[in-house]
Order: structure tokens, then C-alpha cells, then sequence
């Protein structure tokens, strides 16, 4: 009797190991950027209050590693728990295929690579950051003086134009991703969660999307769903 119950456990302890590591295992993602505009015209993208580059790069889903870290645009953005954090971000464009966005290598991060070699060229710590403007408008770029220096201008010298040029702003802590919603305007406050019925009630609609709240949560929290019909819902708190 004894070797038999020896046997059993034997056989059934690997199993439920087994269970227990892919407990935790990430759905593959429902709702993908495969036709948004964005996607396809390869602009950057917002997430966590940080802007993103898109590159060629793709890669095959991995719910072992990716885990959702934010919703841009209705679509759910991932991260691989095994990289430098804040440095890559994945969209979903179809079937298991993930895009790879890459944060530009500059201020705090000028001077390093991180888990891999960037898409994009690494600033030098020394070089002062570009100054920020406002998204659509165009500024003029002036070089800094290096030192006392006089210029004398030939005459009749055609002094050259200054070059303007319009850049993205790098978005703050108050204003990343958020929408507006009976009047008052919600921010992105963390990942998406399976929706319950029995947590969330609904309370009206975001461009055709449903909107809730938590039965036990703060008022001035509601959580928006990812894709209709059940999926998961993503939070939002009023500022």
C-alpha cells in the first residue's frame, strides 16, 4: 500500500506544479492596432505619461513574460516584465504579432542602452535636452553661446533664416491619457481587469463604450471597458 501511495503522489505533485506556474499567465490580448491609424502611419504613442517611438521591430506574444501596462486609443499596451522598465512597450497589431514601441534614450536615461541594444541614437549625458513645446506648434531653434564672443556681419550679408520645427511635448504627470466623461475629465490610473458583474455597475457610455464604477470604490473613479460585449475594464480617476 505504501509503495502505490509513493507512486500516486509521484505522479500528481508534478502536475499541479505545473498548473501553479501557468497560473498566472496573461490572456493574449482581444482588441488589436492591426488597422488604427495611428499604428499604420507609425505615430508615437503615449503610455504612462511617456512617449513612445514606433520601430520595425516585432515579436510573438508571451504571456509568460508580457503583462498589460496601460490602453492607448482603446488598445491594450503591453510590457515584458523581464526588460528595463519603461524602456519597451508592445501593441498588439493581429494574431499573436506585438509591435515594439522604444522610449528615446535621453534625460535621465542619456548615456545608457538598457536590456538591449535601441532602435534609436543614445544622447549624450553631456548634451542638454531639447526644449519642450507644446504639440503643433513650432518653435525656433537658437544655438547657445559658448563663451564672449563678438560677430561682425559682412556687408550686404544675407543673414540665414532660422529653422522651426514642430516636436511632440513629453507629456507630464497630469497630462497623460484621459478623457472627459460627465463633464469632468478622468486620467489613466493603472491596467485593465477582467469586468464582474457582480464589482461594477454601470453608470453611461464613452464613444459607445460602456462605463462603470466600482460598487465599493471611490466616486470619482470609474473604469472603462477595453472592448464591448464583457472584456476587461480599464481605470480612470477624476482630477
Amino acid at each position: 500500500m505504501r509503495i502505490w501511495s509513493t507512486v500516486l503522489m509521484a505522479v500528481l505533485l508534478p502536475a499541479a506544479g505545473r498548473a501553479q506556474a501557468f497560473q498566472f499567465r496573461s490572456p493574449a490580448p482581444e482588441v488589436t492596432a492591426a488597422t488604427a491609424v495611428w499604428q499604420v502611419s507609425s505615430q508615437p504613442i503615449v503610455v504612462q505619461g511617456l512617449v513612445y517611438l514606433p520601430t520595425r521591430d516585432y515579436r510573438l506574444f508571451d504571456g509568460q513574460v508580457m503583462t498589460q501596462v496601460g490602453i492607448y486609443q482603446g488598445v491594450p499596451i503591453y510590457a515584458d516584465t523581464t526588460l528595463e522598465v519603461y524602456s519597451l512597450v508592445y501593441v498588439p497589431v493581429g494574431g499573436q504579432r506585438m509591435r515594439t514601441y522604444e522610449r528615446m534614450r535621453d534625460r535621465e536615461l542619456a548615456g545608457t542602452t538598457g536590456s538591449r541594444s535601441p532602435s534609436f541614437p543614445v544622447r549624450s549625458p553631456s548634451l542638454p535636452a531639447a526644449e519642450e513645446r507644446v504639440a503643433g506648434t513650432a518653435g525656433a531653434i537658437v544655438p547657445s553661446a559658448v563663451g564672449p564672443m563678438s560677430i561682425v556681419a559682412a556687408p550686404n550679408a544675407v543673414l540665414p533664416t532660422r529653422t522651426t520645427v514642430e516636436s511632440i511635448r513629453r507629456p507630464s504627470g497630469t497630462n497623460g491619457i484621459w478623457l472627459y466623461f460627465n463633464g469632468g475629465r478622468y486620467y489613466s490610473a493603472g491596467a485593465a481587469v477582467p469586468f464582474s458583474p457582480d464589482r461594477f455597475t454601470l453608470v453611461g457610455q464613452h464613444e459607445g463604450f460602456p462605463v462603470y464604477r466600482d460598487k465599493n470604490g471611490n466616486a470619482n473613479e470609474i473604469w472603462v471597458a477595453v472592448i464591448n460585449g464583457g472584456g476587461p475594464v480599464a481605470p480612470y480617476v477624476k482630477r
